[in-house]
């Protein structure tokens, strides 16, 4: 496991960055949509909201690959990852559910958790750097 430097955690926390989830399918077809609900778990683990996640899901529970940009102005980060699979009960569960619904008036499905394998800057001053 990799662990995000705290610029990329602190960013993906941050409800003021964009968010966007990529993900491939079994074709090699890339997927990619805005998840305002991705956050850190922790420094190795990034959660996200399963809302209206149709193709997104399938893909993930088929190819397990998953990578998240996150960015806010010029500066940003790429973060790729094992999706680890979806909760539909627990505390992870009901502590993402309660807050989802106070910052967007959304009941969720599920929580969905990726372990994070590599970062990337994608701002100056070494857009495409690898960090992690």
């Amino acid at each position: 496991m990799a662990k995000m430097p705290k610029e990329a955690l602190d960013m993906l926390n941050d409800l003021e960055s964009s968010k966007v989830l990529a993900t491939v399918d079994r074709e090699g077809r890339v997927n990619a949509v805005p998840v305002g609900s991705l956050m850190a778990a922790d420094d190795e683990t990034i959660l996200f909201a399963e809302i209206f996640l149709q193709k997104t899901k399938s893909n993930l529970e088929t190819t397990g690959k998953a990578s998240v940009l996150v960015f806010k102005a010029l500066d940003g980060y790429q973060i790729k990852g094992k999706f680890l699979g979806f909760q539909t009960s627990g505390e992870l569960f009901e502590q993402t559910a309660k807050r989802v619904k106070e910052l967007l008036g959304l009941e969720i499905k599920s929580v969905g958790t990726i372990r994070v394998e590599e970062v990337y800057s994608v701002g100056p001053p070494e857009p495409g750097k690898r960090l992690v």
